[in-house]
């Protein structure tokens, strides 16, 4: 319902609000997992219709950005390794695939499971996976969808602290979070949703110490 959103290289926009607020479904239009009833992306003075874009448009966009998602999509019957290098062969024909998927791998402390199975991992490995997979492409943006929602409590916090390493290495990154913690440390800008729009935008200390609407 009309979402404006303005972001910079290197920004941390993190998205909060209740279920059912729009977050999931407006991180999905960009990637274009969903399509946009209307709207658009603009990049650098060049503009991409969200419901109208044909198929190289869209594949141009889903090059640039990366897509973390909530319950971490991994292929069963590949390895970690694979997992990883599936997309980059498969999806962009990256030569030395390997090699960038073991550097992303290392990246969220993962390499030395590379040989495994995702069934062999915890729901915080998996996730790191998921993480790796997404930074192996060199994404210009990654977005996140409740990166941490389907975790145990104490998988949580690692998480985080690779998607905190991220932010301070100065990925842009939207995530779509109910960890309030997260926003507080990592985040340029907060985002509150509810009913479909943004009802407030600012920094952290605006939105969630002293934010205008309550």
């Amino acid at each position: 319902k009309g979402v404006d959103m303005d972001i910079n290289n290197g920004e941390v926009i993190v998205v909060i609000g209740p279920s059912g607020s729009g977050k999931t479904t407006f991180l999905r239009t960009l990637s274009f997992l969903e399509k946009a009833d209307e709207g658009k992306w603009i990049e650098n003075g060049e503009e991409t219709d969200l419901h109208s874009a044909d198929k190289k448009q869209i594949q141009a966009i889903r090059r640039k950005s990366g897509f973390v998602f909530q319950n971490y999509n991994l292929f069963a019957n590949k390895t970690v390794l694979e997992n990883v290098t599936f997309g980059l062969t498969v999806g962009e024909g990256v030569p030395k695939a390997e090699k960038r998927a073991l550097s992303a791998l290392r990246k969220v402390g993962m390499a030395e499971r590379a040989d495994f199975y995702p069934n062999a991992l915890s729901g915080g490995q998996q996730q790191r996976v998921g993480i790796a997979r997404a930074i192996a492409r060199n994404p210009e943006i990654i977005l996140f969808d409740e990166p941490t929602s389907a975790l145990d409590s104490e998988l949580v916090g690692e998480v985080l602290k690779v998607m905190s390493e991220l932010a301070h290495e100065g990925v842009t990154m939207i995530v779509v979070t109910h960890v309030l913690a997260f926003a507080r440390e990592a985040a340029t800008k907060v985002v509150f949703m509810d009913g479909g729009k943004v009802v407030e935008q600012g920094t952290p200390k605006e939105i969630l110490v002293s934010p205008s609407e309550v």
